[in-house]
């Protein structure tokens, strides 16, 4: 988990990358019941357990992006973000300490 935190922390330094995560403590405004890409407002894809389905009927796809639009609006960025990622990586580093 700790090179997965860095990996996020590394590519969210790129000038074309935007990165949020929405901190435990804070209440989902939405609660997607599965993983959804957003392809601007033509397309969105839904990963399903069992699908991947590709969606295009614009108002389904404004769906998707007002869903995205509020987990968005409760996501941490820049300075915040990279601090909350740090401060996970440590207690997952401190794990191991923690079981034994």
């Amino acid at each position: 988990m700790s090179a997965q935190l860095a990996h996020l922390l590394s590519v969210a330094e790129r000038p074309n990358v935007s990165l949020g995560v929405v901190p435990w403590s804070v209440p989902l405004p939405v609660v997607p019941p599965h993983g959804f890409t957003l392809y601007g407002s033509e397309a969105v894809v839904v990963e399903t357990f069992t699908a991947e389905l590709t969606i295009t009927e614009p108002d389904a796809v404004a769906c998707y992006a007002d869903a995205f639009a509020e987990l968005d609006r409760v996501a941490v960025v820049g300075d915040g973000m990279r601090s909350l990622l740090e401060a996970v990586r440590r207690d997952f580093s401190d794990l191991p300490h923690l079981i034994q």
